[in-house]
């Protein structure tokens, strides 16, 4: 797997191969989805109650973000998918390699680990609810708005493009042997990845020996947390990608295996909705069904009457938000 890389001013360092570079970045977009379902989990045994904290996902990702990279940067010199596949960071000054990251690069990489991921998915938010607005047919009140919502849009789109096609040919230079920067952030603060030395880790013979021998301590408790902690951690990354694979691999199978359910009796009531939202009885604009019912209604009619009634209008059954299925229909 790993290949002898680049030869700098003397110093021979490993490079980990770019399958392990994939697969650790791909482990590092599974723990944000985690960590939503998980909140979203949880708020569905008080939902009446704890629903608004569902609008501060992303912050709360982002505070446990710090937290979580912040413990592995200090003690491992990597981010958590990097330890998790046996990675650290070093640092590269005046083409000359260093063991240690400086403090500057520690925490800088901390500053792009944690803030870079939450800018991007707030501007993808934005973005998406822009257009939105903008097939429901809003109308920007001034022309600095508009041009303010274009810059947002467009400017998501094209900053998109242009980040992943600087990945993709840093990727190339990697793989050619022409860099030894696995992704432009790394680049950037001048740090390479290579992989980490083994850790020592206390037996629990010995952890015995020292409760029988009452030198037991705070300090091997602590240890005892900590590795229980981590262990747990990784325990559940390595869930996660088994799930996304078995999910990936078997999705197709188990759907084309299903046997195809007849269609529903349609009510006599739906019928009179045929090609109608059952709120401003007009013509279906941005087509979003309710997942609790079956009913099409406009985007822009139901999501108020869900906020503030939390019930399907046409059949009174209980519905939130998240029922709501937006159909892009030509």
């Amino acid at each position: 797997m790993a290949e002898k890389g680049a030869h700098l001013t003397g110093t021979t360092f490993i490079k980990p191969s770019i399958f392990e570079i994939i697969a650790q970045e791909s482990l590092a977009s599974t723990v944000e989805p985690a960590f939503k379902k998980i909140l979203s989990f949880i708020v569905s045994f008080n939902p009446e109650r704890y629903r608004h904290l569902l609008r501060w996902t992303n912050e709360g990702y982002l505070i446990f973000n710090i937290i979580l990279q912040h413990y592995y940067l200090k003690k491992y010199s990597a981010s958590f998918s990097e330890v998790f596949y046996g990675l650290k960071r070093i640092g590269i000054t005046n083409f000359k390699v260093r063991h240690n990251l400086s403090k500057k690069q520690e925490k800088l990489s901390l500053v792009l680990m944690v803030l870079f991921p939450y800018l991007k998915n707030k501007l993808s938010e934005l973005s998406q609810s822009y257009k939105l607005e903008e097939i429901d047919g809003y109308v920007p009140q001034t022309k600095w708005q508009k041009l303010y919502r274009n810059c947002v849009t467009k400017g998501y789109i094209i900053s998109f493009m242009i980040y992943e096609f600087m990945v993709l040919y840093n990727y190339i230079l990697y793989v050619a042997g022409k860099s030894v920067y696995q992704s432009p952030q790394l680049r950037l603060l001048s740090i390479t990845l290579t992989y980490a030395e083994a850790q020592s880790v206390i037996s629990i013979s010995d952890l015995l020996k020292k409760i029988k021998n009452n030198s037991f301590g705070i300090s091997d408790g602590v240890y005892i947390l900590q590795q229980t902690l981590t262990t747990s951690f990784e325990f559940g990354a390595f869930f996660l990608q088994f799930l996304s694979w078995w999910t990936q691999e078997h999705l197709y199978t188990n759907l084309i295996t299903l046997p195809i359910p007849p269609p529903p009796n349609i009510p006599e009531i739906a019928k009179q909705y045929k090609g109608i939202c059952p709120i401003c009885w007009k013509a279906l604009r941005v087509h979003t069904v309710l997942s609790v019912s079956g009913y099409a209604f406009c985007y822009q009619c139901i999501l108020p009457v869900i906020r503030k009634s939390k019930k399907c209008p046409v059949t009174k059954y209980p519905a939130k938000e998240d029922d709501l299925i937006r159909l892009y229909l030509d």
